[in-house]
């Protein structure tokens, strides 16, 4: 599973790292078609141009797949 991760690194601050929650995508291939095709639709004019300065990151991250609850009857 892969999600989009929002990176900003301010000046004698520490780096942010946001992760989208709400969608993931089988491959890294399909992440970042998402990429390209929702993000520059959604940011306002100062947020494209930290985009296109390199001043904000969106990428894509892979997520282990959650493991699965342990069934406690076996005990």
């Amino acid at each position: 599973m892969w999600v989009v991760v929002v990176l900003t690194l301010t000046a004698l601050v520490k780096p942010e790292a946001l992760a989208n929650r709400d969608n993931s995508y089988p491959t890294e291939e399909a992440c970042k078609a998402a990429i390209a095709k929702n993000v520059p639709a959604r940011l306002d004019a100062a947020h494209k141009l930290a985009v296109a300065e390199g001043y904000r990151r969106y990428v894509c991250v892979r997520v282990p797949a959650p493991e699965k609850p342990k069934d406690d009857k076996a005990k």
